[in-house]
C-alpha cells in the first residue's frame, strides 16, 4: 500500500467520522433550495456519484459533505454515506447517516434493511429488531427476512432465536438447503436434543446424499453418543473417499475404527490426519491421537 493510498484512506476514515454539525433528532422541515444551489447540488451529487462508482471512495465523500451543507437531510446522500461508512467497518458513523435518511423516506426498503444490520454492528438488538418487523409489514415473511432474522438474533448472541428464525421458514419451505445447513450448524455449534440433531442430519442426507461434510459430521455425532458405529463408520467412509486427504475425515473414520477396537488401522489414519493437517493440528485431532497411539505430539 503507497502512501497516497494510506493518505485518501485516512481523509476517508475523517470525513466519515467528523461530526455533522447540522444532526438533529427530530425531522426537520423539508429544505427548500435556490435554482442555484439545486444545480449545485445535482452537480456535486452525481459527481461523488461517479466517483463511488469509480472506487475513489474519499473523493465521493468529500462532494457527498458538500451536498450535505447544502440539503443534510437529503436520503440518498445519508445512505451513501452511510454505505461508505459501513465499507470500512465504520458502525458507529455509519448509522447517523442511516438514520437520517430513515427520517427522511421511512419506507425506503433498503434503508430499513441497512439500519437493521448497523443496529446490530452496534450493539442495539431492540432497534434493529424494529426494523425487521418493519421490513416484515412491508414485504411478508420471506426467504430474505428469515435470513435478516437469523443474522439479527446470532450477531447478538441469541442462537435460539436465530434458530427458530430458520425454522420458521423452514415451515414453509423444508427442503431449502441453505437454511437446513445453517440449522445444522447452529445445532452442532450450540447443542440440541440427540433427537432433533437425528433428524436434522437424516434430512439433509435425504435431499443430498453426497454431502460428504454432513456425511462425516453425522459419523462423528454418532460415534460421540453412542450411536450406531456400524452407520458411521459406513458414512465416514464414504466422505473419506471423496475427500481422503482431509485432515478431519481422516481423523473422524481413525476415531470411528479406535471405538470398534481397530487400534492398529486407527493408528494409520490418524496419523495421516496429523501429516495433512498443514493449517496446525486441531486440539481434537491431537487428543485422539494421544489416545489411539499412546503418545503425545
Amino acid at each position: 500500500m503507497n502512501l497516497l493510498h494510506v493518505k485518501h484512506i485516512l481523509l476517508l476514515v475523517l470525513l466519515l467520522c467528523l461530526p455533522w454539525h447540522g444532526y438533529a433528532k427530530k425531522k426537520p422541515a423539508a429544505v427548500q433550495l435556490t435554482a442555484e444551489d439545486q444545480a449545485r447540488f445535482r452537480y456535486y451529487f452525481y459527481e461523488a456519484e461517479r466517483l463511488y462508482l469509480n472506487e475513489q471512495f474519499a473523493d465521493a465523500a468529500l462532494l457527498f459533505r458538500f451536498c450535505l451543507m447544502l440539503n443534510e437531510e437529503d436520503p440518498m446522500v445519508n445512505q451513501f454515506m452511510g454505505d461508505l461508512a459501513n465499507a470500512y467497518r465504520l458502525s458507529a458513523s455509519a448509522l447517523p447517516y442511516y438514520e437520517r435518511s430513515y427520517r427522511a423516506d421511512p419506507k425506503n426498503e433498503r434503508i430499513l434493511e441497512r439500519l437493521a444490520y448497523t443496529y446490530t454492528d452496534t450493539g442495539n438488538y431492540k432497534q434493529a429488531l424494529r426494523m425487521c418487523d418493519l421490513l416484515d409489514q412491508r414485504d411478508g415473511y420471506d426467504m430474505n427476512a428469515a435470513w435478516r432474522r437469523y443474522t439479527v438474533h446470532l450477531k447478538c448472541g441469541h442462537p435460539k432465536q436465530a434458530r427458530k428464525a430458520l425454522e420458521d421458514y423452514l415451515a414453509l419451505d423444508p427442503t431449502y438447503m441453505p437454511f437446513l445447513l445453517a440449522r445444522l450448524t447452529l445445532m452442532e455449534t450450540y447443542g440440541a436434543k440427540e433427537k432433533d440433531m437425528l433428524a436434522a442430519y437424516e434430512q439433509i442426507l435425504s435431499l443430498d446424499e453426497n454431502n460428504y461434510v454432513v456425511q462425516n459430521n453425522y459419523a462423528y455425532f454418532l460415534a460421540t453418543h453412542k450411536g450406531d458405529l456400524k452407520l458411521a463408520e459406513q458414512l465416514s467412509y464414504s466422505s473419506l473417499q471423496a475427500d481422503p486427504r482431509n485432515p478431519i475425515f481422516l481423523d473422524t473414520y481413525a476415531w470411528i475404527l479406535y471405538l470398534q477396537g481397530e487400534k492398529q488401522l486407527a493408528t494409520l489414519y490418524i496419523r495421516q490426519a496429523v501429516q495433512l493437517s498443514e493449517q496446525g493440528v486441531p486440539d481434537e485431532v491431537k487428543q485422539h491421537y494421544q489416545t489411539i497411539t499412546g503418545t503425545e505430539l
